[in-house]
C-alpha cells in the first residue's frame, strides 16, 4: 500500500509542478472507463422483474465511466462515476471504497466518491444483498457483484492515474422530445400556483460539463432526466439503453480515450416511450432507444461545442447517513405540523407498475388507496410474511400496503439507513440522492439546497447515488397513489425528510463545518450467503469445435445489409468476469486484420441459443448491420470466448463489402 501512496504523491507533485507552469488551468482532471457487462446468458434481468426475462445476449456492453476532479490549492478531490447498472447498493459503495483505500489510502472516502447508476433496465440482476433468498428478492451472486465492483474500481484507478491540469466548462440548455411525464395525474395534483412557475411537467434542462486539458478535450459529463426503459420487458439482450448508446456515439465521434457519461438525474416520472403506452417514438424498442439516444447526443454536442463558462473555485464534498424509519420531519418541510416517516413498505400500486412503461397486473391498478382483506390474505400466504402492523398502515396514509420489508428482523428486507451527498466543483453543486426523484420533487429539493447555499451555484440532481431507496414523490403526488407513490417507500413525508437532511448537509458545507457521519447501515456483505451463477449446460456435437462457424457466409454484401454469422459456442456466463468482447468484426488491411466493430457497437447484436439440431449444445449468433460509412474491402467475423477456462477463437470465411 505504501508503494501506491508514494506513486500517488509523486503523481500529484508532478501535476502541481505542471499546474504552476499553466496558471490558466483550475483543476486536475482524470478520466477512466471499464467494463461491467455481467452474465450474458440465463441471468434474470434487473428492473422490470418479469419472470422469464433472462439474459440471452448483448445489444452492447455496459461500462463504468469515472472522473476524478481535484483542487490542488486545497488538496481536495471528488470522484464521480456513472455506471451502466440498474442501481448502486450500499454494499457496492462500501466494497469500492475498501478496494480504493487498500490501494490509495485515505485519498478516496465515502464522502468524496459519488457512484451513480444510469438505471438501465436491460442489465443482469443478482448483485443485491437485500432480499436475497427471501420472497422479496432474487438470489445474490457474488461473482456478478464482484465484477461490478472491480469494474468501478478499475475506472477510478484509470482516472486517478490520468490526472493532469485542465479546465471544466459548464453549459446548460433545454432538450425537448426526449421524454414525457408518464404520471401526469400525479403531477397535476401539485398546487396550481407551483405548476405555473414552470413551462413543462418535466425537467427539460440538460446540464453538461466539458473537460479540457493541455492534451485536448478528454471527456464530458451531462445529466438529463429520462428513464432508461426504451428497451422493454420483452428484451433479452444486455443494453445500456439510450444513455449507453448516447455515450458510445460521443466517444466514437471523439475517438481516443475520450469518456462521455450520459448520467442520470431526477427521472422518476419521465419515460422515453413518448406514446405513453410503452411504445414510440420508434417503431420498435431498438428504434426508440436509437432516437432518444440521438436526441440526447445532438443536444450534448451542441452544448459541448458551445460551452464557455469556466468553473472556478474549490472542490468540496460531504456525505451523511440518516435513518428513515420514524424520522421526525420539521414543519418547515411539511407545510404544516411536524410529521413522521415510516418503515419502508411497497404499495398495491407498485405491483400495478407504470402502465406507460409496460406495467400491468390484473390484481392491481394505479390509484388504489384502499386495502382489500382478500388480497392481503393472499399476499401474506404468497410472501410468507406477517401482515403490516396497524401503526405502519396508518403511517403510510393513502398507500394500501403490499408488503412491508422495513419491518423484517434482524435483517430488514430493505435499507432503512440511507446516504445523501453534496459535491461542489466551483459554481456547480451536485445533489446526490439514492433514489428515483419525480420532476416536482426534484424541483423542491433543488430549491431547498439553493436556499442554504445561495444563488451563486448551478444545481443538478444526480440520481441513484451510493444506494437505492425507491422513489421520491411530493406529498400531493403520493396521495394519488400512482406507481411512483406506491414505490415511495418511507411514507408520505419521504421528500420532506430528504429536504430536511439535505438542508443540514448544505449548511455544513456552507459553514465549512464537519458533520457526524450518522448511523451506520447494516453491512450485509458478511451476512448474506451467495449463490453460484446459474449456468445452462452445453455439450458440443461430435466432431465440432468451440468457435467453429456453423455455415459459410455469402461472398459479398452491400452497406446497410445484415450479415448473420453463427458459431458453436460455450456459455458466456461461465467467464463473464473477464469483461472481454465475444465478437470482433475485422477488415483486412495488407497482411493484417484491423478491428471495425465489437459487441460494444450499435451495429452488432448477438445472442446464444440452443439449435434444434443439437439441443444440448449452444450456438452463438451475431447480426452485423453493415454501417453506411465503412469502406469497401474484405471482412470477417471472429467469435471468441472460454470453454472450461480455456480460450477459444473461430472465424467466419472472408466476405466482401461493396
Amino acid at each position: 500500500m505504501y508503494r501506491h501512496l508514494i506513486s500517488g504523491l509523486l503523481l500529484v507533485l508532478c501535476s502541481l509542478s505542471s499546474l504552476a507552469n499553466s496558471s490558466s488551468y483550475q483543476y486536475l482532471i482524470g478520466t477512466g472507463k471499464a467494463d461491467v457487462t455481467g452474465p450474458a446468458l440465463g441471468m434474470p434481468m434487473w428492473g422490470f422483474a418479469r419472470q422469464g426475462q433472462n439474459t440471452e445476449g448483448i445489444h452492447y456492453r455496459l461500462h463504468s465511466r469515472a472522473y476524478v476532479i481535484a483542487d490542488p490549492d486545497e488538496d481536495a478531490r471528488i470522484a464521480f462515476v456513472s455506471v451502466d447498472v440498474g442501481s448502486i447498493t450500499n454494499a457496492v459503495q462500501l466494497s469500492v471504497i475498501d478496494a480504493l483505500q487498500e490501494e490509495f489510502g485515505e485519498t478516496y472516502r465515502l464522502d468524496n466518491v459519488l457512484l451513480s447508476a444510469t438505471h438501465t433496465h436491460a442489465g443482469p440482476s443478482g448483485y443485491w444483498h437485500y432480499g436475497a433468498k427471501s420472497p422479496l428478492g432474487s438470489p445474490f451472486y457474488p461473482a456478478h457483484f464482484n465484477m461490478i465492483v472491480a469494474g468501478i474500481v478499475q475506472s477510478i484507478r484509470e482516472a486517478h492515474g490520468d490526472l493532469a491540469p485542465g479546465n471544466i466548462l459548464f453549459n446548460r440548455g433545454k432538450l425537448t422530445g426526449a421524454g414525457a411525464n408518464r404520471s401526469a395525474t400525479a403531477y397535476d395534483a401539485n398546487p396550481e400556483e407551483e405548476r405555473r412557475r414552470y413551462d413543462s411537467n418535466m425537467d427539460q434542462d440538460m446540464t453538461l460539463l466539458k473537460l479540457v486539458r493541455e492534451d485536448g478535450e478528454v471527456g464530458l459529463i451531462n445529466w438529463f432526466a429520462v428513464h432508461p426503459t426504451a428497451m422493454t420487458y420483452d428484451n433479452h439482450l444486455i443494453s445500456g439503453d439510450h444513455k449507453g448508446h448516447a455515450s458510445n456515439l460521443f466517444e466514437k465521434e471523439e475517438g481516443g480515450d475520450f469518456v462521455a457519461a450520459f448520467a442520470q438525474s431526477n427521472c422518476g416520472d419521465i419515460t422515453p416511450n413518448l406514446n405513453l403506452n410503452n411504445t414510440g417514438p420508434g417503431e420498435n424498442e431498438f428504434e426508440t432507444t436509437r432516437i432518444i439516444a440521438e436526441r440526447q447526443y445532438n443536444k450534448a454536442r451542441e452544448l459541448f461545442d458551445n460551452a464557455s463558462e469556466k468553473l472556478s473555485g474549490p472542490v468540496r464534498s460531504r456525505q451523511r447517513y440518516f435513518t428513515f424509519e420514524d424520522k421526525t420531519v420539521a414543519p418547515q418541510f411539511t407545510g404544516g405540523s411536524a410529521q413522521q416517516t415510516c418503515p419502508s413498505a411497497y404499495g398495491y400500486t407498485f405491483a400495478a407498475g407504470s402502465t406507460e412503461d409496460g406495467g400491468g397486473n390484473p390484481l392491481f391498478r394505479e390509484g388504489m388507496t384502499k386495502s382489500d382483506p382478500q388480497l392481503d390474505k393472499m399476499l401474506a400466504e404468497r410472501f410468507k410474511l406477517p401482515p403490516p402492523k396497524p401503526e405502519t398502515r396508518k403511517c403510510h396514509a393513502e398507500k394500501a400496503i403490499l408488503i412491508a420489508p422495513g419491518e423484517l428482523e434482524p435483517i430488514p428486507g430493505q435499507t432503512q439507513i440511507v446516504p445523501i451527498s453534496i459535491a461542489t466543483i466551483g459554481q456547480l453543486a451536485i445533489i446526490g440522492i439514492p433514489a428515483e426523484v419525480t420532476t416536482m420533487a426534484g424541483r423542491r429539493l433543488r430549491e431547498t439546497v439553493r436556499k442554504v447555499l445561495g444563488d451563486d451555484y448551478h444545481y443538478v440532481i444526480a440520481g441513484y447515488v451510493n444506494d437505492y431507496t425507491g422513489y421520491v414523490t411530493t406529498r400531493e403526488e403520493y396521495a394519488t397513489q400512482q406507481y411512483e407513490g406506491g414505490h415511495t417507500l418511507y411514507g408520505p413525508w419521504t421528500l420532506g425528510a430528504y429536504q430536511q437532511e439535505f438542508a443540514t448537509l448544505a449548511s455544513a458545507m456552507r459553514d465549512n463545518k464537519a458533520l457526524e457521519p450518522g448511523p451506520t447501515p447494516v453491512d450485509l456483505r458478511t451476512m448474506v450467503e451467495g449463490s453460484e451463477i446459474p449456468l445452462l449446460p452445453e455439450k458440443l456435437p461430435q466432431g465440432k469445435q468451440y468457435g467453429e462457424p456453423v455455415e459459410r457466409l455469402s461472398r459479398s454484401y452491400r452497406r446497410g445489409e445484415q450479415v448473420v454469422a453463427r458459431f458453436w459456442s460455450s456459455n458466456p456466463s461461465a467467464s463473464f468476469e473477464k469483461g472481454e468482447p465475444y465478437v470482433r468484426v475485422e477488415r483486412r488491411e495488407g497482411d493484417s486484420w484491423q478491428l471495425v466493430d465489437t459487441d460494444d457497437h450499435w451495429a452488432t447484436r448477438s445472442r446464444w441459443y440452443r439449435p434444434d439440431s443439437a439441443p444440448e449444445a449452444l450456438q452463438y449468433q451475431v447480426d452485423w448491420t453493415i454501417p453506411e460509412g465503412v469502406p469497401s474491402g474484405s471482412y470477417r467475423i471472429v467469435h471468441q470466448g472460454y470453454a472450461d477456462g480455456t480460450p477459444f477463437e473461430g472465424s467466419s470465411n472472408t466476405f466482401k463489402v461493396r
